[in-house]
Parts: structure tokens; sequence; C-alpha cells
């Protein structure tokens, strides 16, 4: 952020608004604005302080109040920045980097395990493998926008869609749709679980932490799966939006 923070942060101790409630919008109305993007490191209170005039006690109520709505994230002994955020509004399907794109941040996905193997029965019902094609592909990447984790993902697919691991250099449905299987439908789940060590060590965070499992199974053409996915999502960087209908009479 190269914006003093006192062109960026507009205080008025005229208007009868409590400073820290001026600051809280402040702040939202800059991230609104692409002012700020997720990612970027808020000024220190001290900077703030000085270029603000305000009170050391009014910004640490504001901050704690943006923690705690998860539009700030604190990292301990690097500061405060901007909280990335993956909106999706079901059922609008969308890739991971779309999503990331539509929340003004950059997707980036970081490799950290890949395994050519057998299918277990539970995987070979899902992706309806014939005898044949009993091997599948798991892949595990971590998901960042902007550089911070938000997720940690293990998409597991039909082994003949993916011969070698450096052909998929690009988002995985760009890839499936090179590859004449693109991803026309899914289904997804939501549960609530906990962290264990893997999902801990990963995403940065203690044990027994509650993240979002989102289960989702994509279909190609003549409804044949192509993947089945499972994505541990760290909840104060995810917002789903489900529509609802009432059924037709």
């Amino acid at each position: 952020m190269t914006t003093s923070p006192a062109s960026l942060f507009q205080l008025d101790a005229s208007n009868g608004m409590p400073l820290y409630m001026q600051l809280i919008n402040s702040v939202k109305s800059a991230i609104a604005r692409h002012e700020l993007q997720p990612g970027d490191a808020i000024p220190s209170e001290r900077d703030l302080v000085e270029s603000l005039n305000i009170a050391r006690g009014t910004i640490r109520k504001a901050f704690q109040q943006l923690l705690e709505e998860g539009i700030l994230i604190r990292n301990q002994g690097s500061g405060t920045f901007v909280a990335p955020h993956v909106r999706q509004s079901l059922p609008l399907l969308e890739s991971f980097s779309e999503m990331a794109d539509a929340s003004g941040g950059k997707a980036q996905s970081e490799l950290v395990g890949y395994l050519r193997r057998a299918s277990t029965p539970k995987e070979r019902e899902i992706l309806r493998l014939a005898d044949e094609q009993k091997e599948v592909v798991e892949l595990t990447r971590l998901r960042k926008i902007n550089g911070i984790a938000v997720s940690l993902q293990t998409a597991i697919l039909p082994a003949h869609l993916l011969d070698k691991i450096n052909e998929l250099d690009e988002s995985l449905y760009l890839y499936l749709e090179k590859k004449g299987s693109p991803v026309l439908r899914a289904s997804q789940h939501f549960k609530a679980v906990m962290t264990d060590n893997k999902l801990a060590y990963y995403l940065g965070i203690k044990e027994h932490h509650p993240l979002l499992l989102v289960t989702r199974t994509g279909y190609t053409y003549h409804e044949q799966p192509v993947e089945y996915t499972c994505t541990w999502c760290l909840n104060d960087y995810y917002d789903f939006t489900i529509e609802l209908r009432l059924p037709q009479k």
C-alpha cells in the first residue's frame, strides 16, 4: 500500500459518529474501492496514531471488530493484513481461480502431494470407474489468495485424465476442458469438521480448529464423473451464498 493513511482513511471528529466506527467504515470502503487488496498490510498503530491524530485505544477497538468480522487477519510478528475472501454463489459453478478473481485476489496453488494409486471402493463408486480403469490420480494442493493460505484441497481423478503431473500447469477445470472432459455440473456437500495434524500443518493453524469441508463431484458429458474433491476451508476466508426457491406447484 503506497497511499498514506491520512488520505486512505477519512475521519471527521465533528460528525457525531464514534471515531472507531469511522475507522471501521473507512477500512471497509477502501477495500470496496480496491485501494486495499487481499493480503495488503495495514499501517501500524504508531503510523495511524501519527497520521490520523487519534488515540491508540480507538485504533485497537476498530481493529478488534474488523478481526472478529474476518475483514482483517493478524500474523504474529508480521502485522495486520486485509483478509482474502472466496465468495461463491450457488448454483453457479466456478473454479477456485474464478472465485478468487471475482473477490479481487490472485489465486495460487502449491502442489503438496501427487500420487498415482489404486482406487478405493468409495472412489470407484463415485467416479463410476470401469474394471479396467481402477487407477486414480490424487492431487493435494494448498490454495492461496495473494500468498495467504485459505484451504487445502485433495482432488481424485480417473488416472487416464492425467498422465504426467507436469501437464497440469493451470486451473484443473481449464485442464479438463482442454482434455475434452469439461466439468458441466457438480454436486457439493458441506460439513463442519475439525483440523487434524496434517491440516493444521499446511494451513498454519492449531489442531482441533473448526473448518468447513466441501466435497464436490464434477460431471462431464453423459453425466460421467471426472473429479471428486475434498476441500478443507478456513472459515474466515469463505462465504457461500445459496439461493432457495419454493417448489413449483
